[in-house]
């Protein structure tokens, strides 16, 4: 028995060395100023204003398990995408009585929204995740989400698919916005499960990033690198595999995922 705690520690010391080791960062890239306020990881919110249009749009599909959709919404493709493998997973385990009503909003519809519902139903016009493309509001069809099947099996599952509870219970003096948890936000991985095992929202997870620089994680057999940087040239590992994200303000987060 003592041989095996013995065996485990030493198993799980060498795997934390492993995480914790910085890889080899021999590939130098460029960014871009326009890259500041475009990516996954943009802050949208009362202070921050969005500064860049969602320009890959497209119609979240309706053949999701037995998910109402209401008709023409938009969310970027890849977010479409991710959303919609989601739903087919949570079919598979009998969770499939959703109701998917927001997505993509144009600024005019938000200032409509923030004109006619005011301040403590709604964000103004470029103050709103909606305008990104990145978010999206679901809903049950059988109760109200905080007591549902479908608002418990998303809390504890979004991130597995890139997506996090944006304005969860007990963040509202970080995220200034009351517990919402039919208010979907994509932020990719390794990103929403990083944010999901420290129970940080986005604002959380930026100051940490900042303060850090970079971290190593792994998740389901692969490895990836997080990099932050505010300045234009940067050395990332050897990966043909990387994504860019601006913070929205002045700030880049690379994510590089290593090559085995």
């Amino acid at each position: 028995m003592k041989k095996t705690i013995v065996v485990l520690l030493t198993c799980l010391i060498v795997y934390q060395f492993y995480l914790s080791r910085t890889p080899a960062l021999t590939q130098s890239i460029s960014l871009k100023e326009v890259s500041l306020y475009q990516g996954d990881l943009v802050l949208i919110n009362k202070q921050t204003k969005i500064q860049e249009d969602p320009r890959n749009l497209s119609t979240v599909a309706k053949q999701v398990s037995e998910t109402i959709v209401e008709p023409d919404l938009l969310l970027e493709d890849h977010v479409a995408a991710a959303l919609q493998r989601m739903m087919q997973r949570a079919k598979k385990v009998g969770i499939d009585h959703f109701r998917i009503n927001s997505a993509y909003r144009s600024g005019k519809l938000q200032q409509e929204l923030y004109e006619e519902y005011g301040a403590d139903f709604a964000l103004p016009a470029g103050h709103s995740e909606h305008q990104t493309g990145l978010s999206v509001d679901i809903g049950s069809t059988r109760g109200k989400m905080k007591q549902s099947k479908e608002g418990r099996w998303l809390a504890k599952h979004a991130h597995q698919f890139g997506f996090i509870i944006r304005y969860p219970k007990g963040k509202e003096g970080v995220t200034g916005i009351s517990f919402e948890p039919w208010h979907i936000r994509y932020v990719g991985l390794p990103h929403s499960v990083k944010m999901y095992e420290e129970n940080w929202v986005l604002e959380e997870y930026l100051n940490y990033l900042k303060q850090e620089h970079a971290y190593q994680i792994q998740i389901a057999g692969r490895t990836y690198f997080v990099q932050y940087t505010k300045h234009r040239a940067l050395k990332i590992p050897d990966t043909p595999v990387f994504h860019v994200s601006g913070t929205n303000a002045k700030g880049f987060i690379v994510t590089s995922r290593l090559q085995k």
